[in-house]
């Protein structure tokens, strides 16, 4: 790996930034998690003339560039450029200078001190002729006290799963799949990507019945050729059917509350059961969910034995809904609760034998834990076999 060192002005990064060559990766690296006040101090260490950490670059054999480590020092400065973050005259040690600056935003500073600001030297640090693993190693070397996820680490990893992950991210963003008010979460330290690359896994694997730890997943990262594109649009498209059943939802005035599991779950129902017996109702996870909730408020409606048995199903998916997403068997249980509510709810054809398992549950709804888990055990329920139809 050959290391080139180099000192640009403040404004010659912004120039770069703000003209696309320079990818700061906002919502695949870390998330955007300064809060104002880390932002301020270091707007504040500029306004001295401190020291700044190098920011590191990863440049392509294409001569593309995105930030391995800075980008958080790389946002603060782009946000105090563009007018989002104002100057705390108050930070200490107490500067007259910087206190007769306090409460301006960029576009107001003197002149004389906006020139300083411009002409403020950033250390850039920019790696070429690497191996896939090495900026990988010097981002956890660099970031070791951070204690960063997973994800984050994985995200310094060079190679066409990343790459991959990253695409499916963006994409299923913009859709408007993955977002806060959408399904109740963030992004915040790469919990989509995280999902979006588990997901990914599975459908490649063709299983549920595997633990997919972190290692697992970084393996794929590390991989030549990352994941067939077979099951990137397999993936894809299981996003944009689940965001069409949340739009129904949010239609009928329903807000959906996701976990990072659940939400894997879901993912991975969307893509294996409509490829064997056509689309999903659009009603299924409204349905669901409405009735997830009824439950847990004490007024689900129970008057026939299919709602009885529908109850046990629910309570056995909302009993492993907050387990990780690593846990097989919480996994099972999670996508198997949902084919059988769909059976029982919708009509949805049965699958491994699932007719006389649900059959067994309506006789006896109270034995529907000992019966799912026996049904576990026995039927190989989990492997994603799109050649074998309804049984």
């Amino acid at each position: 790996m050959k290391i080139e060192k180099s000192d640009p002005e403040l404004e010659t990064m912004m120039s770069r930034i703000r003209g696309g060559e320079l990818d700061l990766q906002p919502d695949f690296q870390r998330g955007e998690v300064w809060d104002a006040k880390r932002q301020q101090r270091l707007v504040d260490t500029v306004l001295r003339g401190w020291y700044v950490p190098a920011v590191h670059i990863v440049r392509s054999d294409e001569g593309e560039e995105e930030v391995l480590d800075g980008q958080q020092r790389l946002v603060a400065i782009r946000d105090f450029f563009d007018d989002k973050v104002r100057i705390d005259g108050t930070i200490e040690p107490y500067d007259p200078k910087i206190a007769a600056l306090h409460g301006l935003k960029y576009s107001k500073l003197p002149d004389a001190t906006r020139k300083a600001v411009h002409r403020f030297v950033l250390q850039t640090i920019t790696l070429t002729d690497y191996a896939p693993d090495e900026p990988n190693e010097l981002f956890f070397r660099l970031n070791q006290a951070y204690n960063l996820t997973p994800p984050e680490k994985r995200n310094a990893l060079r190679g066409d799963a990343r790459d991959q992950v990253k695409s499916l991210v963006g994409n299923l963003t913009a859709a408007g799949l993955l977002d806060r008010a959408r399904i109740g979460f963030g992004n915040n330290r790469l919990a989509y990507d995280d999902i979006i690359a588990r997901t990914c896994v599975t459908i490649e694997n063709h299983t549920l019945r595997t633990h997919i730890n972190n290692n697992v997943v970084e393996d794929f990262y590390r991989a030549v050729e990352g994941f067939d594109e077979s099951t990137v649009t397999s993936v894809e498209l299981a996003g944009r059917r689940l965001l069409s059943q949340i739009e129904f939802a949010a239609a009928r005035g329903q807000r959906i509350r996701l976990n990072k599991g659940t939400l894997q779950t879901w993912l991975v129902y969307c893509a294996w059961a409509p490829a064997l017996f056509g689309e999903l109702p659009p009603e299924s996870i409204s349905r669901f969910e409405e009735d997830r909730l009824s439950l847990r408020a004490g007024d689900y409606e129970s008057s026939t034995p299919a709602r009885r048995a529908a109850a046990q199903i629910i309570r056995l998916y909302d009993d492993r809904a907050s387990y990780r997403v690593t846990d097989v068997s919480s996994v099972l249980i999670r996508d198997l609760g949902l084919h059988l509510y769909a059976q029982a709810e919708f009509g949805w054809p049965s699958h491994l034998g699932t007719k006389s398992l649900l059959e067994s549950i309506l006789d006896d709804p109270e034995q529907a834990p000992a019966l799912v888990s026996t049904y576990l055990d026995s039927s190989g329920w989990g492997i994603l076999d799109t050649s074998r139809g309804a049984a």
